[in-house]
């Protein structure tokens, strides 16, 4: 690849990195700021302390349990096993974005991506590929649907959610290797 390329695939990857990084705290910030609410807690600061004392799961799971019971009236009626299905996928996908390494290198000096997980029992499995830029943008896309999930739009965020559980598949699957102890 020519080094023109290369500066622009680098300034491409980077900005869709970003977008994924950005739209993830956005849907995160709207969950805490719901869950505020339906906390009834009535200061500005108090969507901060939600969000710095919980983990998105936390938040995601008080919030789901809680909305069906103290939503305001006025709020749309929202799915809410859809609901937390796009969030929870929303996060493995930011997950699979955000803990991951990305490098220049492969035969052809293009963008690299390297991802490394242990939840299997006793084994290392890597996944490494060349980066997929188009799947971050689509992915930082579907995250902005997902984000108003508030609205009450059920149909779109479950088209954005079964994009983004794709698009995690997609971006895991580059080249599996397994690694065995003692290998």
């Amino acid at each position: 690849m020519s080094s023109t390329n290369l500066h622009y695939e680098t300034e491409e990857l980077f900005r869709g990195i970003g977008e994924v990084v950005v739209q993830f705290q956005q849907v995160e910030h709207w969950v805490a700021d719901v869950l505020a609410s339906l906390l009834q807690l009535k200061h500005e600061a108090d969507t901060h302390r939600v969000t710095a004392a919980m983990s998105y799961g936390q938040k995601v799971d008080l919030m789901c349990d809680l909305y069906p019971e103290r939503c305001n009236e006025r709020w749309p009626i929202v799915n809410i096993k859809v609901t937390r299905n796009a969030l929870k996928a929303a996060e493995e996908f930011r997950n699979a974005v955000v803990h991951s390494f990305w490098y220049v290198g492969g035969t052809e000096t293009e963008w690299m991506r390297t991802k490394a997980n242990l939840r299997s029992k006793s084994q290392l499995k890597v996944s490494t590929g060349s980066a997929n830029i188009g799947a971050l943008k689509e992915g930082a896309d579907c995250l902005r649907v997902v984000k108003d999930w508030y609205l009450g739009e059920s149909e779109k965020v479950v088209v954005a959610t079964g994009r983004l559980k794709i698009l995690t598949q997609e971006l895991g699957n580059a080249q599996d290797k397994k690694h065995h102890p003692g290998l």
